[in-house]
């Protein structure tokens, strides 16, 4: 797969000295301190070097190309997060190929905080596959099918990922093996322009193929999502439900997978439902050094019916200030069975499930 990422590299590059066409290269550099209480003492506080991105976008022709690739240095790994091809059909359709976001859920993500929602520890926010997607576009609607063959690498042993997928920790063995989803969105601008509504649904479902008994099982999600802004207001607001149906062999419990990203597999209830909703507000202040200032408050939980089922919930306190390209997020993350967050799994009962952890994290990057 990284031979495939430096083809495409080479193909992207190529047009930009071959074409008259402009790319823009960005991204970012952060860092990153963080305090931890379920950690030792001496180790739950900790300031380091977080994340370099670089980042290609631009058009040759008709086609528009972007790619994303990131060197986390706090978890030693590098991995790229998307990198597309889109072919504009018209001013209403467009088309996109290649390492592509998976269009589910509240897009571009239903979270405003640096630490996302607990929808994408379980996979279904800001996450990319190797796919094709169709997209159609007008001041009413937003509607999306899409095909993908795998997840990013094809490789579910391989933890180092931005996106979290299916995993195979040499005993749950498990790989994405095709899958459709299916996204509408309905848009509402009111009278007065600030006011703005979205209600939308989204669907999929694809084969999960077990790597010890060759059988494939199966997954489906489905969600219902809103976000309403009035003014400097924000509100939203998402319903999830998911089951996957694993092959396992004889023997291996089937309430449970793994899923991996940022170096770690982790376990996940084989099914659940959860729960999101958000306020953010962005405060009417400005001055000769501050851009912006924006506060969240995001609470999730999942719940399970599984018998050895335990509640998770994620709720993040914070703000991001905004001055020129400099992004400082304050986040407090109160966790309770909630991996990232001092659990151990999400939505599966253990010895630590009742317990609730805090974190508080701060991240200063600068996008270029």
């Amino acid at each position: 797969m990284r031979v495939l990422l430096l083809i495409f590299s080479n193909f992207i590059l190529s047009f930009c000295y071959a074409s008259e066409d402009e790319f823009t290269f960005g991204g970012h550099v952060r860092f990153n301190f963080d305090h931890r209480d379920w950690i030792n003492v001496e180790d739950r506080a900790r300031f380091e070097f977080e994340s370099l991105k670089l980042t290609v976008k631009g058009n040759s022709g008709p086609f528009l190309i972007k790619a994303d690739y990131r060197w986390y240095e706090n978890v030693d790994f590098d991995t790229v997060k998307y990198a597309d091809i889109t072919y504009p059909i018209n001013n209403n359709w467009k088309l996109t190929a290649g390492i592509t976001k998976v269009p589910f859920g509240l897009l571009p993500t239903v979270s405003t905080s640096f630490w996302f929602s607990l929808n994408y520890y379980l996979g279904f926010e800001d996450d990319y596959d190797s796919g094709v997607v169709l997209n159609y576009e007008d001041s009413n609607w937003d509607l999306y099918l899409g095909y993908f063959f795998n997840d990013e690498y094809d490789k579910p042993s391989t933890f180092g990922r931005f996106s979290f997928d299916v995993a195979d920790n040499g005993v749950f063995r498990n790989k994405e093996n095709g899958q459709f989803n299916a996204q509408a969105n309905k848009k509402w601008q009111w009278d007065d322009n600030d006011v703005t509504t979205l209600i939308g649904v989204s669907y999929q479902y694809g084969d999960i193929l077990n790597l010890d008994t060759l059988q494939t099982g199966e997954h489906w999600a489905y969600d219902i999502h809103m976000r309403h802004t009035h003014g400097r207001w924000k509100f939203e607001l998402e319903y999830l439900e998911y089951d996957y149906q694993l092959a396992h062999p004889f023997g291996l419990v089937r309430d449970r997978l793994i899923l991996s990203a940022f170096n770690f597999p982790f376990p996940v209830a084989s099914e659940g439902h959860t729960y999101l909703a958000n306020i953010v507000y962005t405060l009417p202040y400005s001055s000769s050094i501050v851009d912006s200032v924006t506060c969240y408050s995001e609470y999730g939980q999942m719940d399970s019916d599984l018998p050895n089922s335990s509640k998770s919930i994620q709720w993040v306190n914070g703000c991001v200030v905004g001055s020129g390209k400099l992004f400082v997020y304050l986040d407090n993350i109160s966790g309770k069975n909630m991996w990232f967050s001092g659990g151990s799994s999400i939505g599966l009962k253990f010895p630590d499930s009742d317990e609730w952890t805090n974190r508080v994290n701060l991240n200063i990057g600068y996008y270029f």
